[in-house]
């Protein structure tokens, strides 16, 4: 049985499972305590009930929220699950609860977005499905200090590339979110808030 539960700045130690691999982001410690002080309700992990009913890490949320007036969003910073508890609606769950998290009072955001790489098609079909378009593709977000910053839009890779991925939550009225997002692109630096 899943539970959700705050996170503390403990629980940094008991992610190995969760962060240990390949398809998780990992951060440093100051970018972890930011949130943790900053947006505590929205940085929440799921557990799972182990052996002398220990409690095991099966994933984490890590949200916020920013902007002004119609900006106004959540955004999802971090959503991982544990490969061991992968391919059971996990992930969905997470992001569901922080939809109804911030759909409802004190928050109240008009949608929820997050980027995501080009090329995860796993995480690209999970996310529509739970009702996110892709609102536009951003060029190099991905990229690193081997790769030059991109100086315009032309050339794309699904490898460096990101989805800034969005829902529209009821008091946005579409807003916020287009059909036609795979078509439109950006830098990183054009993201403003």
């Amino acid at each position: 049985m899943t539970s959700l539960t705050p996170f503390q700045a403990t629980d940094l130690f008991d992610l190995n499972s969760v962060n240990l691999d390949p398809l998780t982001e990992n951060f440093n410690i100051a970018f972890y305590f930011e949130y943790l002080t900053k947006w505590p309700s929205l940085f929440f992990k799921s557990t799972e009930i182990g052996p002398h009913s220990t409690q095991i890490p099966s994933g984490y949320m890590m949200g916020k929220t920013e902007g002004k007036a119609d900006l106004w969003h959540t955004h999802i910073t971090a959503v991982t699950v544990n490969a061991y508890y992968r391919r059971i609606g996990l992930a969905s769950y997470l992001c569901d609860n922080l939809e109804y998290m911030t759909d409802a009072p004190p928050h109240e955001t008009n949608f929820i977005d997050l980027f995501v790489k080009a090329n995860n098609h796993l995480a690209i079909k999970m996310y529509e499905k739970l009702g996110y378009d892709v609102f536009r593709r951003v060029v190099g977000y991905y990229g690193n200090e081997d790769d030059p910053y991109p100086d315009n839009t032309t050339k794309i890779r699904d490898d460096k590339d990101a989805f800034d991925m969005r829902k529209g939550m009821a008091r946005d009225n579409g807003k916020s979110t287009r059909k036609d997002g795979r078509s439109h692109r950006c830098l990183p630096h054009d993201i403003r808030f």
